[in-house]
This record gives C-alpha cells, structure tokens and sequence, in this order.
C-alpha cells in the first residue's frame, strides 16, 4: 500500500515538474517572441560585419584625408613662394585624383568583403553592388542574400560619411588654390593658409 502510495506521490511530483517546465517554456517563447521581431530588424552578423567594415572604412578615409590635407598644405606653402595659375591648376587635380582615389580603394575593401563572406560570389557583381549602395544611389539588379539585407544600409552610412569628409576637404583645397590663383594674378592681399579674407 506504501508503495502505490509513494507511486502516487511521485507521479504527483512528476506532473508538477511537467507543468513547471511547460509554464518555464511557455515564458521563453513569450520572452523570444517579444524580442524577435528586433533580433529580425537588426540581426547580429549584419550589425558585426557591418559595424567592423564601417569603422575600418573611415579609418582608411582619414588615413586618405590627413595625406591629402598634409601634401596640399606643404605644397601649398611652396607655391606661395612662386606663385603660378597652372602649378596652383595642377595641385587642385592632384588632390580631386587622390579623393577619388580614397574612395575607389574603399569600395575595393568593401567589395572585398562581400567576395571573401561569399555573400556575393562575382567580383564584378560584388563592385556594383557596392557602387550602387556606397553612392546611396541603390542597389541596381544585385541584391544580398536575405539574412544579410540589412548589411546595405550601413553600407551606405559609411559612404555618407567618407563622402562628407571629402566634401569639407575639397572645400580647404579649393579655398587654398583660389588663394594661391589670387597671389599669382598679383593680388596681394591673399595668404596661403586660414579662411579666406572677406
């Protein structure tokens, strides 16, 4: 009779348990429920790789901006020794090829990127792709595997901030030149370095 008793009592024990793991089990699904639709909108391998690509980017990018603004500003300050129109014509060029530069090298690394993770098989499909998505200007025919979709947009970012960056430099080139063109064509109130006078 002890026997049937205990049988009881641990079958007892036993559904309580089950109840216990079903109720434990029913909260989790409740809880993932809840936090998936954000782990669908911001999934953790586009965020890694995407964040990694885009520090390494702009880490290029000033790599590129501090050599340009560095060798515009020392030639810069030569030309103003003996100024001239065309050497002045020359330096604005010079700069404009490395701008372009810096950018082609970084779709390069980003084109790089998809090639190596194989979320894109053709280099050729993968450097229109990120053409397209570095310029903001869209995705054209080649699209990223589903999982990976959102790795685009922060594609994009990190051409909205390089291409930010070279604006401002662009900016402090042409201001050097134009000053350096008004102290060749004999106008004397120009220098070589700060804002331009008023």
């Amino acid at each position: 009779m002890q026997f049937v008793f205990l049988l009881g009592q641990a079958s007892q024990i036993a559904s309580d348990a089950v109840r216990g793991v079903d109720s434990a089990a029913a909260r989790g699904v409740d809880e993932v429920t809840r936090v998936l639709p954000v782990l669908q909108a911001l999934p953790a391998g586009d965020l890694i790789l995407g964040g990694i690509m885009l520090v390494v980017i702009v880490l290029i990018h000033g790599a590129f901006m501090r050599s340009i603004t560095t060798h515009v500003a020392r030639r810069s300050k030569r030309l103003a020794l003996r100024p001239s129109v065309w050497r002045a014509d020359l330096l604005l060029s010079t700069a404009i090829v490395l701008l372009l530069s810096a950018h082609l090298v970084e779709t390069g690394v980003w084109t790089g990127a998809l090639v190596r993770s194989h979320l894109v098989l053709s280099w050729r499909d993968a450097g229109y792709f990120v053409a397209n998505t570095y310029t903001t200007l869209g995705y054209g025919e080649v699209i990223l595997p589903e999982p990976w979709k959102m790795l685009a947009p922060i594609m994009a970012i990190s051409g909205l901030f390089t291409f930010g960056w070279t604006g401002s430099v662009l900016v402090d080139v042409v201001g050097r030149v134009t000053r350096l063109k008004d102290l060749a064509e004999g106008n004397t109130t120009a220098t070589t370095s700060g804002p331009p006078p008023v």
